[in-house]
């Protein structure tokens, strides 16, 4: 409560000097982390004192917090409307979506101040910010890796259960951004490799791009073969090693891949609407360390900070090739099948036959001693049940429940006002088997076999109609076809995996 009181009182003071105050968190000298509250007090502040800064109020979170972005620009009219420009990236960040992941949001407000007091100007010129300080206050206030109603935002974004996870996909669309950076932080020490056999993971940053098959081709190319490895480059010769990410390493016998191919994490999500979607996880040092400051979270920041302010730095230097493929993307997709409109209805990891072991950085628990460990590499992306794109998908269950979720990814349908009769594919579910962990990868909790006939149907008054010329087609189709490894089914609340007619289905011709 301290911090808060007095934080707000030097802010008051401080605004009518027009003066940037540090942050809450530098205020302490970096010893605590300032609340919720503090953090907003502080956005307004920014906004209150820089003619680039504009804060803006998202909505509320499940425990009834505030959650807010502060835009920053030398573009009024992007601060104003929110309208991006055609060789101007916007790029959006998120701070602390994992309440228990504390950096990204100091890092956040870090770089916020640093750019309305002036330096790294050349940024504001070339680029648009929206930076989402902090995604999940509920966390932040309660500890906690999740909201108030202990749901994990992180990975809700095909289901949309939490209020949190609706306002930034609301967010996504309101300013469109051509980057979203989404930063988050990595524990070392793990129940098995550290307390039974002895071992912390040793890396500083790792970072990952949208790497589901079915993302825009050229999109998906330009982030995994130039923005990627220039990523890691530029981050290491500043000083912060940085890798391809590996995901957490729990045990020494083990197979490690890459962050997961699922589109109900952000950074996939992102990517399937046609933006450069990028994930950040630093060193989340170990509770029982000696540091100058509690869990070295001065040290930790300062890392966050590196790899943000890195990227941006990055996205303006490369802002042509970057825009000439992320707004053709959100356009019109094209898939990297030979006829642009292939999906891949299942995907997983598998062995990497090119590179089937591979050697990975661990630091000893009791001394520190660095040592490199092999490890079997399951990097390999595994796609499975290809199908061309249909021409809509019928919906003939739950009609309004689906309306309303349609709208929340903001996916175009129609109601069926009078019967109509059309050609499609009728799915029958013949069989529904728990899925294995030999397909890591995506959250595939079961998997239906399904067989496909040809029929004449008729919808009915009422049934929903969902275009596959739209946009979002083929994030819409990876969610509703039972097929799918991504398929809305395979969330609570939607367990529709019954053998029988499916009352989803892709339709040929309407």
């Amino acid at each position: 409560m301290r911090v808060s009181v007095v934080f707000l009182l030097l802010c008051s003071s401080l605004a009518w000097g027009r003066s940037i105050p540090p942050t809450p968190f530098g205020l302490e000298n970096k010893q605590s982390l300032p609340d919720s509250r503090t953090i907003g007090a502080y956005l307004t502040t920014l906004d209150t004192l820089s003619t680039r800064a504009k804060r803006v109020t998202l909505g509320t979170s499940a425990g009834g917090r505030p959650i807010q972005a502060l835009l920053l620009s030398a573009s009024p009219s992007f601060l104003r409307d929110f309208a991006g420009e055609p060789d101007k990236p916007t790029v959006m960040m998120l701070g602390s979506q994992h309440g228990n992941e504390p950096s990204g949001a100091e890092a956040l407000q870090q770089l916020a101040r640093e750019l309305v007091t002036g330096e790294h100007s050349e940024l504001l010129r070339r680029l648009n910010l929206v930076l989402v300080v902090l995604a999940n206050p509920d966390g932040r206030d309660l500890s906690s890796r999740h909201n108030a109603n202990d749901d994990n935002t992180n990975i809700d974004y095909v289901a949309l259960q939490a209020g949190e996870t609706r306002l930034l996909v609301e967010a996504l669309h309101r300013f469109d951004p051509d980057v979203v950076f989404d930063a988050h932080e990595s524990g070392i020490w793990k129940r098995v490799l550290t307390r039974e056999q002895g071992w912390m993971t040793d890396v500083e940053a790792q970072f990952d791009m949208g790497n589901n098959p079915n993302i825009d081709g050229a999109l998906r190319h330009y982030t995994e073969a130039t923005l990627l490895p220039a990523l890691i480059a530029r981050v290491s010769a500043a000083g912060l090693a940085a890798v391809r990410y590996r995901g957490e390493i729990t045990s020494l016998e083990q197979a490690v891949s890459r962050g997961g191919l699922g589109i109900t994490n952000l950074r996939n999500y992102a990517a399937m609407q046609g933006r450069v979607s990028i994930l950040v996880e630093n060193r989340l040092d170990n509770k029982s360390g000696t540091y100058a400051t509690p869990r070295n979270i001065a040290e930790r920041v300062r890392k966050q900070h590196l790899s943000m302010l890195t990227m941006l730095q990055l996205v303006a230097d490369d802002a042509e090739p970057l825009l000439a493929v992320s707004r053709p993307a959100r356009r019109q997709w094209q898939s990297a099948g030979a006829d642009g409109r292939t999906l891949w209805m299942g995907v997983n990891f598998g062995t990497n036959r090119e590179q089937p072991e591979v050697m990975l950085p661990l630091a000893r628990f009791v001394d520190g001693y660095k040592e490199e460990h092999r490890f079997r590499n399951r990097d390999a992306i595994v796609t499975r049940e290809p199908v061309t794109l249909a021409a809509a998908y019928a919906v003939t269950r739950e009609r309004e429940r689906m309306a309303r979720w349609l709208t929340r990814h903001h996916i175009a349908f129609e109601t069926v006002a009078e019967p109509r009769h059309l050609t499609a594919d009728r799915l029958e579910i013949t069989g529904v088997r728990p899925q294995s962990k030999i397909r890591p990868g995506v959250r595939e909790k079961l998997q239906a076999e399904v067989a496909v006939k040809r029929v004449a149907v008729t919808l009915r008054r009422g049934d929903v109609l969902v275009p596959m010329d739209q946009p979002l087609a083929p994030l819409a189709a990876l969610m509703l076809d039972p097929r799918s490894a991504n398929a809305l089914y395979q969330e609570e609340d939607w367990n529709w995996l019954q053998p029988g007619e499916f009352p989803v289905f892709p339709v040929v011709e309407y």
